[in-house]
């Protein structure tokens, strides 16, 4: 499951994947944010990974996948910085092969261990 909420005190959109988590699942929330008209176009999130995995059969080549999806709905926004929290190693190393797929212009990926140095990399990237 994935749930978000707009922390508009930081200006953080707060992202939590729990429990199994397919590629439908991102590609849907991806979607709904693409379509959320009350989000800035300068956009911050902080997507916390580490209560959920991929579900089974998640495979390195869907992250292809994620990245076209992605290029689709950040098209209408001026920036998004997307700081990833992750602890598995099978996620952590999904994450870093996403974070190499990117190419979009308007569009920067983080991939971390700890909230704290997402955080961190969100406040630096950002301003």
């Amino acid at each position: 499951m994935i749930t978000y909420k707009f922390n508009k005190e930081e200006g953080i959109l707060e992202t939590t994947f729990s429990g199994d988590v397919s590629i439908k699942d991102i590609s849907e929330y991806i979607l709904t944010l693409s379509k959320d008209k009350t989000l800035p176009g300068k956009l911050k999130i902080l997507t916390d990974v580490t209560k959920g995995k991929f579900s089974e059969g998640v495979i390195p080549k869907d992250m292809t996948i994620l990245v076209e999806a992605n290029k689709k709905s950040l098209a209408q926004r001026d920036f998004t910085y997307d700081a990833f929290v992750v602890s598995g190693s099978f996620e952590m190393a999904l994450g870093m092969l996403y974070q190499k797929l990117n190419k979009i212009k308007n569009y920067k990926v983080g991939i971390f261990s700890t909230k704290e140095a997402a955080l961190k990399w969100l406040q630096d990237e950002c301003f």
